[in-house]
C-alpha cells in the first residue's frame, strides 16, 4: 500500500479529480498557485528573486502575460509587484543596450569594402550583443519552478507504481499525456527503481490502451461528422478533438519554450 504524504495525496488527488493525465492537472492546479505566490509582498520584496527575474529579463510569453492577468484579477495588489518586477527588467536592458550606438560611430558613411567588411562585423556584434541583453541568461523563473515540481510529481508517481494496488488503480485511469508518458519513461531510465521493468510495462500498457480509446472516439467524430450519419445521437465522441489535445500535447503550456534550458541545467547534459 502506498504510505501516505502531501506528495502521493497530490498524485491521488490528480487521478481522482483530472479527466485526463493527473500530472497535467497537478501542474496546471502549481501554475495558478506559483503566479498569485510571485506576486505577494513576501516575494516581490525578495531581492534575490527580483535578481533572478531581471537576469531572465522577465518572464517567457506566457508566464508574462499570465502573471499580468492575475495582477488585475482582485486576487494580488493591484499590479504593484508586476511593476517591480518590470521595472528592474527594463532598467537593465536600458543600461545594456544604451551603449552600442557608441560602436556604430564612424563607420556609419564609409563606402569602401573595408568599411563595408567592418559594418558587416559590427552589425554582427551588434546582433549577439541586443540577443544577450533582450533574452535573457536564464530561463523563465515560472517556468523553472514548474519544471522542479514537475520532476518531483512525476518521480513521485513512478515510485507510487511500484505498489500493487496502486498499479491497478492507475490502470484504470486514463494514464498520462504523451510529454509526460515520456518524462516517465526517461526518468525509469535515470534514476534508481526498485521494479522499473513492472513499472514500465504499466505505464505503456496504460498509454496504449488510452491512446486506442482516443483513437476510437475521433473514427466515431469522424463518421458522425459525415452527411450520412450527422443525425445520429451524439456520444462520448463530442470530446474527442480535445482528449486528443489533451493526451498529445498535455495541458496548455506544459514543457514550453524554456524546458531544454532547463533541462541542461538540472542535468549538466
Amino acid at each position: 500500500m502506498v504510505k501516505k504524504n502531501l506528495l502521493t495525496m497530490d498524485i491521488l488527488e490528480g487521478i481522482e479529480r483530472s479527466d485526463g493525465c493527473p500530472l497535467c492537472y497537478l501542474w496546471a492546479k502549481s501554475e495558478e498557485r506559483l503566479l498569485r505566490h510571485l506576486l505577494t509582498n513576501e516575494v516581490v520584496m525578495d531581492p534575490d528573486f527580483r535578481k533572478k527575474v531581471t537576469a531572465a529579463k522577465g518572464f517567457c510569453n506566457r508566464h508574462m502575460h499570465l502573471l499580468y492577468r492575475t495582477a488585475y484579477s482582485g486576487h494580488t495588489e493591484n499590479g504593484r509587484g508586476y511593476a517591480r518586477y518590470m521595472q528592474g527588467v527594463v532598467e537593465k536592458i536600458v543600461e545594456q543596450i544604451a551603449p552600442l550606438t557608441a560602436d556604430l560611430e564612424g563607420i556609419e558613411l564609409a563606402d569602401s569594402k573595408i568599411f563595408f567588411l567592418k559594418r558587416k562585423q559590427k552589425l554582427s556584434l551588434l546582433d549577439n550583443k541586443i540577443k544577450h541583453a533582450i533574452r535573457g541568461q536564464k530561463p523563465c523563473p515560472a517556468c523553472e519552478s514548474l519544471w522542479s515540481l514537475d520532476r518531483i510529481h512525476l518521480h513521485t508517481l513512478v515510485q507510487m507504481l511500484e505498489d500493487k494496488e496502486f498499479r491497478k488503480e492507475f490502470k484504470s485511469s486514463r494514464g498520462l499525456c504523451l510529454p509526460h508518458f515520456l518524462s516517465a519513461m526517461q526518468m525509469l531510465n535515470r534514476a534508481k527503481f526498485e521494479n522499473p521493468l513492472i513499472v514500465a510495462r504499466t505505464l505503456i500498457e496504460t498509454e496504449i490502451k488510452s491512446l486506442k480509446l482516443v483513437g476510437s472516439y475521433l473514427s466515431e467524430f469522424v463518421r458522425k461528422s459525415s452527411w450520412n450519419f450527422r443525425k445520429e445521437p451524439a456520444g462520448p465522441e463530442i470530446n474527442a478533438n480535445h482528449m486528443a489535445l489533451i493526451l498529445l500535447a498535455g495541458t496548455e503550456g506544459l514543457y514550453q519554450v524554456h524546458k531544454k534550458d532547463i533541462f541542461e541545467e538540472t542535468t549538466g547534459s
